[in-house]
């Protein structure tokens, strides 16, 4: 045990809720390897010794997998994922030729090939791809400690009442948390888009991610508070604060329950008006828990994830079968299915595409799709011969004009056609839609609504892009504004183009799954939104709690104001009253994330 004094530390707020426990430090710190230099006699005894730690390593994937069994299917291709990076030229083969080429000891030659792979990682700007550096690290640590014979702690011998403490967790770690009494998470690194912070939010696990240097501060045995929605940590807290806390933990598992078991009701507003909440997806095995979190369908799957981690493209039919289950488990609600948003620096690396400066600007998305028909039409065929299984609506996203919308539907009414000549029975097209998410595309919303069937705004990258800001970026974050008057004016655009077309305009943002901006939302005349799961059931108490012509009246009032700080001030100033004593402070608290 090693109690430290009361601290609090500052991190990410990944996952809401509080738990209180004792720390259990799970040990993932790198391990220094040896380095020596080795004759030319020893090499083959060398690469001998490093293929038996590459085969140790896929026994001991394999019993991960094992263990987790149907319950664990959601981690299953991250595992596999690991199990083929066993096998990637680059990785594995770069270190086996480095020990023949510098005559170097196996764990020398990993740490030098690993490093190297990790550099090609740093360049890409995209948050999610850039993570998957962390991959390539555990992979690399697992053949590393065997080599070594160095054993790690398991995750499976954590103890109730426990809060893990690590400086990060590998997905196989992550993996077995369901298996375990663990409370909450704290953790050194990761970002909102890791795979643990994903699983943390979908399992309803209070974390904080971020802390850099929690592992080294916390001891096993401390008294450990996890606030994950301020994203807080109180190590050794003193009396007043954990009963306070003890009290509020309390509070918010009361409300949060409340609120669960009303989230499969529907999202009628005060004066009769529904409004459809949908769930947001990277993996087909994350249906059911968004359905049952109460989301109406599927408003967004990013079917991109598909493709990572990964030896070849998904062909066809594998597609196919993934893009089926959702629709099928979906039934009447529908699922859209946006198409691969990948390119530039972001592009698995079996797709060969040409350097560029700036990759986020460049050639990725709908403008890679139409360009590399042979990526583009197998999905475009998978999506249709799903659609005969229930109501499926096909998104495409980083469009900037016309002419892109049009030369998709030439693609698909060909898919269409090809597929009919094969005997596949397809009734009809499905919906096609588009995001919303560049200025150029709210600027000619009305234009570009007489061509599609429905419209999902995007606002992360509209807001990015409208702002010209890095969301990344520490030095400029604070201009990050979703209530900004311009891109407001954007929203109210987009909405009555969508309306006056006809069609249909949901958003799938950030923005849409916070409901301090759903009094807002609705005042533009959403109708529409979707967000990931735990979300689900908060947004949806916020809108039964409001009254449309008292957002539309507080619309009225924000849109005359001239900075997104005073309109700011005052969606916080009147939510409270406007919510009244219809939803539990404790789940949710306007002021609680605000600046």
């Amino acid at each position: 045990m090693n109690l430290v004094g009361s601290i609090t530390l500052k991190g990410i707020a990944a996952s809401p809720g509080i738990a209180i426990g004792r720390a259990y430090l799970l040990d993932r710190r790198r391990v220094a390897p040896p380095k020596r230099h080795i004759t030319p006699h020893e090499v083959e005894a060398e690469v001998a010794r490093f293929n038996e730690a590459v085969r140790e390593s896929e026994r001991q994937l394999r019993e991960v997998k094992l263990k987790l069994g149907a319950a664990g299917t959601e981690h299953i291709q991250i595992l596999e994922a690991h199990e083929l990076m066993l096998h990637d030229p680059m990785l594995v083969d770069g270190a086996r030729q480095m020990v023949r080429d510098q005559l170097i000891n196996a764990e020398w030659a990993l740490k030098k090939t690993t490093k190297s792979v990790r550099e090609l990682f740093s360049h890409i700007q995209d948050e999610y791809f850039r993570e998957r550096r962390a991959d390539v690290d555990y992979v690399a640590d697992r053949v590393l400690r065997n080599l070594m014979g160095t054993s790690q702690t398991a995750v499976t011998e954590i103890g109730p009442g426990s809060v893990l403490i690590a400086h990060d967790l590998s997905p196989s770690d992550t993996a077995l948390l369901q298996q375990t009494p663990v409370l909450g998470l704290a953790l050194d690194v990761g970002g909102m888009t890791s795979h643990t912070a994903i699983v943390a939010r979908n399992h309803k696990l209070p974390a904080v991610i971020g802390l850099e240097h929690v592992s080294d501060v916390i001891g096993s045995g401390d008294i450990v508070i996890v606030d994950g929605s301020a994203g807080l940590v109180l190590v050794n807290p003193a009396l007043e604060d954990l009963q306070r806390y003890q009290q509020q933990a309390m509070r918010y598992s009361v409300g949060r329950a409340a609120l669960d078991a009303h989230a499969q009701e529907p999202a009628t507003t005060l004066d009769g008006v529904h409004v459809r909440v949908a769930g947001n997806i990277e993996l087909h095995d994350e249906t059911g828990f968004v359905l049952d979190s109460g989301a109406e369908g599927i408003g967004l799957y990013r079917t991109e994830f598909l493709y990572m981690n990964r030896d070849a493209l998904p062909d066809e039919e594998e597609q196919y079968r993934h893009y089926r289950e959702v629709v099928e488990r979906c039934g009447p609600l529908g699922a859209t299915l946006r198409t691969l948003d990948i390119g530039g620096d972001k592009l698995v690396s079996h797709v060969k595409l040409p350097k560029e400066a700036n990759p986020a600007m460049g050639l990725r998305a709908l403008r890679l799709c139409l360009r590399e028909s042979s990526l583009f039409r197998p999905q475009l065929r998978a999506l249709l011969r799903a659609s005969v299984h229930g109501e499926l609506r096909i998104m495409v996203p980083f469009v900037s004009g016309l002419a892109e919308v049009r030369a998709v539907k030439r693609l698909l009414a060909e898919c269409h056609a090809e597929l009919l000549a094969e005997g596949v029975a397809l009734p009809r097209l499905p919906a096609l839609g588009i995001m919303v998410e560049l200025p150029s595309a709210a600027a000619i919303a009305d234009i570009l609504a007489r061509e599609v069937d429905f419209f999902a705004i995007g606002t992360n990258d509209l807001i990015q892009y409208a702002l010209a800001i890095d969301r990344a970026n520490e030095h400029v974050g604070y201009l990050y504004h979703p209530l900004h008057p311009a891109l407001l004016r954007m929203l109210q655009f987009i909405l009555r183009s969508g309306a006056e077309a006809g069609i249909r305009v949901s958003m799938c943002g950030e923005m849409a799954g916070d409901p301090f901006y759903t009094a807002i939302l609705l005042g533009l005349g959403l109708r529409e939104f979707s967000m990931n799961a735990v979300s689900v059931p908060v947004v949806k108490q916020v809108i039964r709690s409001l009254d449309v012509s008292a957002c539309e009246a507080l619309l009225a009032e924000a849109m005359a104001l001239p900075d997104a700080s005073d309109i700011e001030h005052l969606v916080s100033e009147r939510l409270g009253p406007m919510l009244g004593t219809r939803i539990s402070r404790e789940v949710f608290d306007p002021m609680s994330h605000r600046p």
